[in-house]
């Protein structure tokens, strides 16, 4: 699981290493849910639809309305795969999230060597698990009780979490480097305009879905089934025909 390459180790011993790289993980742990929380509210706020989470919308008799929260996202798999998808893109290309390229960590394999995307995949697929029951408290009891200072992701995939100059394994060479620096770069910009594009034409019909949910606008009047007709187009505005059934 890791691709091949003669690191160079400080006399250091890798496992005392990773004990020491505790307090930063748990900086590039906050750092990282930071941006990721950011990307969240991206997808969210772009594909996301609003549901009632607790209470009941609906009218009452007297014309007031019942009390209820609601919450706007997308279902939770496709949180899961963003998380997923930044830890191990990210590892996978650069040794390091952003919160542990600040935190000063890289991700190696069990010899201080750079980790291959096998292992990197693994890896953040299991954080799926650290995290259970809630706020990373299987992975932080594993962190704390193995020797090496592994959660269930690194048992996995083999793989270490150590301070950036305890092991210095050939760097890639500058162009590659480069490449996967712009590759990124263009991904992800272009992810952004496709949401842009999204929240302009798509996201009417689920604004319109979440007010279902909701029982607001002509939704109050018990509405059970509606279909939507062709949207026209105005200047930074969109209506759409609405045939419904009480």
């Amino acid at each position: 699981m890791s691709v091949a390459g003669a690191p160079v180790v400080d006399p250091v011993n890798l496992a005392s290493a990773t004990g020491g790289a505790l307090p930063r993980r748990l900086l590039a742990l906050v750092a990282d849910t930071l941006v990721i929380s950011l990307l969240d509210a991206i997808l969210n706020g772009t594909f996301g639809i609003t549901r009632v989470t607790s209470g009941v919308a609906t009218t009452l008799g007297s014309g007031g309305y019942t009390s209820f929260t609601t919450q706007t996202t997308v279902d939770w798999p496709w949180l899961a795969l963003l998380w997923v998808t930044y830890y191990a893109v990210l590892e996978g290309f650069f040794g390091a999230t952003l919160g542990k390229r600040l935190a000063g960590l890289r991700v190696t394999d069990l010899e201080g060597r750079r980790i291959g995307w096998q292992a990197a995949i693994v890896r953040n697929l299991a954080r799926l698990l650290d995290v259970l029951p809630f706020a990373y408290l299987l992975g932080g009891i594993l962190t704390l009780a193995t020797k090496r200072h592994q959660r269930l992701g690194d048992l996995l995939s083999g793989t270490l979490v150590v301070p950036l100059g305890v092991v210095t394994y050939p760097p890639l060479p500058s162009v590659v480097r480069r490449r996967r620096v712009i590759g990124l770069v263009a991904v992800t910009a272009l992810l952004l305009v496709l949401c842009g594009t999204f929240a302009y034409f798509g996201r009417p019909p689920l604004v319109i879905e979440g007010a279902k949910n909701t029982s607001q606008g002509i939704f109050t009047d018990g509405v059970s089934s509606y279909t939507l007709g062709s949207p026209r187009w105005g200047t930074g505005t969109v209506t759409y025909p609405i045939t419904y059934e009480l």
